[in-house]
């Protein structure tokens, strides 16, 4: 009898991180199947022709998300919110990139100060980007504070492109 029960629970046991396992890679496929290097292309891309033309790098905020939303199978909210995280995951990459960028280009007491910002800026975005979730319901929290971290991520990475283009003419 004890055998028996082992026997049951030990099948049981490898049975759940499996079932796990393909439930989770399947919940994932949706979010994965565009291809990252397309999607990133279009931020990077974007932004670098708008600071060419030396305006912010604005227009490109929602470039990926937008047409993303606006697509006949994404009507679902779940779809939405994908969409928005694709778009952050973006320009969380891109403020990371030109963070790295500008501060390679300073002084050691400069990257000091820099770093301090970002760490700064960072509890900003955070804290700031909680108030939807306090001021609105749920349902429309969702879609707000997304939105929320997406502009200041976007803001932040195209303030750093500023300031790196900046330093480059003035050198």
């Amino acid at each position: 009898m004890f055998k028996r029960t082992l026997c049951k629970c030990r099948g049981f046991s490898i049975a759940v991180p499996l079932i796990a396992a393909f439930a989770y890679a399947y919940w994932l496929e949706p979010a994965i199947s565009g291809d990252p290097n397309a999607t990133n292309a279009i931020i990077h891309s974007c932004v670098d022709s708008e600071r060419s033309a030396a305006r912010s790098g604005r227009a490109c905020i929602g470039r990926v998300t937008a047409p993303c939303k606006a697509k006949p199978g994404n009507a679902h909210r779940d779809d939405k919110m994908e969409c928005d995280e694709r778009e952050f995951v973006l320009w969380s990459q891109l403020v990371q990139k030109e963070f790295a960028a500008l501060h390679n280009q300073l002084k050691p007491a400069q990257q000091v100060k820099l770093q301090q910002s970002q760490n700064l800026w960072i509890k900003y975005q955070s804290e700031d980007c909680r108030i939807p979730y306090i001021l609105f319901a749920q349902d429309r929290a969702e879609f707000v504070g997304p939105a929320c971290t997406i502009e200041v991520k976007a803001a932040r990475a195209l303030q750093l492109r500023a300031w790196r283009d900046a330093l480059k003419t003035a050198q």
